[in-house]
């Protein structure tokens, strides 16, 4: 096939604009950090995991108790996980544990309130399921912490 004077141009200009088109979306890609556990912590993550580890606390402190404040403190739990979700997730393979950790406080914050409605007391077997996640997702952020 033989190509005129006149394609060639356009075919050099296609190739060039294709060729700057994926140099701008590489440096694009290049220019953007990529966030790290200690931006994500800064950035307000820090607040929702100690309001995480003080709903761990209370889950344990009310389990097998029958007293009247147990209630609000299970709902004040759930409001916590509701506004952790809602929050962006960690960076890198944090994220999985972080979820897994929000997910067994729900369970547990959920099942308290259950519970005390049937008359039962707070008796969480999902208290020690959910301080168990918290623990290990704290163990892999001090580790990235760490190698960041």
């Amino acid at each position: 096939m033989n190509l005129s004077i006149r394609s060639r141009p356009a075919v050099r200009g296609v190739l060039v604009m294709t060729g700057t088109a994926l140099l701008l979306t590489a440096l694009a890609g290049c220019s953007k950090d990529k966030e790290t556990v200690a931006d994500w912590a800064k950035d307000g993550g820090h607040k929702h995991m100690s309001a995480i580890a003080t709903d761990v606390k209370t889950l344990g402190e009310v389990s097998g108790q029958f007293a009247a404040d147990i209630a609000p403190r299970c709902s004040q739990v759930l409001d916590d996980v509701k506004a952790a979700k809602a929050f962006r997730d960690p960076p890198d393979k944090l994220a999985n544990d972080w979820q897994e950790a929000l997910n067994q406080v729900q369970t547990a914050a959920s099942h308290c309130l259950r519970n005390v409605k049937a008359g039962r007391g707070a008796d969480l077997v999902e208290a020690i399921d959910a301080l168990t996640s918290f623990r290990a997702f704290l163990s892999g952020f001090d580790l990235a912490l760490s190698q960041s």
